[in-house]
């Protein structure tokens, strides 16, 4: 016999909330206290400003404390002029070599890296700088055989000092003018530079090149190579150097957008 179905109850409507959890217990403060919670947590101390590090002094010095003029080997006005020189004598080999200007400019500021630790005295600018062109050709990859950087260095080198002793020669004689002194300069440059020293140890061909197998050559060569080795140590291995040229050039295109400067007198 079938049961009837027990009544429908109340219809049930959608859920509710979850029920929350009943708060834990607070503790409080202590035994002697009032009763009352503290929620408020105590401030804390603001951690104290450190200053920021004092900036990195260089080290720079006057041209009274380089090693040439410690040593009285030349005034600051002398050296200043030896520097010059040299630098002219830098910027002309590397011409003669074909060298970009990146290198020629390298070469210079190794020369003066070198020069503001030891002393004109001690050292040749001559062989100095042959090393600072071999180092800087290297360093900006355009580099040249020591051959070719020896050979038309001693020439420049020889051809300066005929052409100083020509314009010597014509003050002497009385026509000291400008084209007298320029014609004499031109007329060394076309002689025959062969020549051969009285012991016997120096031997140069009609262009001014020294013989490859002389008492000389081989000698300078040597030098040079020492050379090379002790600039790198004096400089530290320091070999990046950053030109203004890049930045002197985008100045100037800012500057200048149609590239075209206007003189005025």
């Amino acid at each position: 016999m079938n049961r009837p179905p027990p009544p429908a109850g109340p219809p049930r409507g959608p859920p509710g909330p979850p029920k929350s959890r009943p708060p834990p217990p607070s503790h409080k403060s202590g035994s002697g206290s009032t009763g009352k919670i503290n929620t408020s947590a105590a401030p804390q101390p603001e951690p104290p400003l450190v200053p920021p590090p004092p900036p990195i002094a260089h080290e720079y010095f006057s041209e009274s404390k380089l090693p040439s003029c410690k040593s009285s080997y030349c005034t600051p006005a002398e050296e200043r002029t030896i520097r010059r020189r040299t630098c002219r004598f830098l910027e002309e080999a590397c011409r003669v070599l074909k060298l970009p200007r990146v290198a020629m400019s390298t070469s210079m500021v190794l020369l003066h890296r070198f020069y503001a630790v030891h002393s004109f005295e001690h050292h040749d600018r001559f062989e100095v700088a042959v090393g600072c062109i071999l180092l800087a050709a290297k360093t900006e990859e355009s580099p040249k055989k020591l051959i070719s950087v020896l050979q038309e260095c001693y020439r420049l080198k020889n051809q300066s000092k005929r052409a100083a002793a020509a314009a010597a020669a014509a003050k002497k004689s009385g026509s000291g003018s400008m084209d007298s002194v320029s014609g004499s300069a031109a007329t060394v440059a076309s002689l025959n530079l062969a020549s051969v020293s009285d012991d016997g140890k120096t031997k140069t061909d009609k262009r001014g090149y020294l013989d490859l197998k002389c008492e000389t050559f081989i000698k300078l060569k040597e030098r040079i190579l020492l050379l090379e080795r002790v600039i790198l140590h004096t400089i530290g291995f320091e070999l990046s150097i950053d030109h203004p040229y890049k930045f002197l050039v985008e100045q100037i295109k800012k500057m200048v957008p149609s590239r075209q400067v206007e003189y005025i007198a």
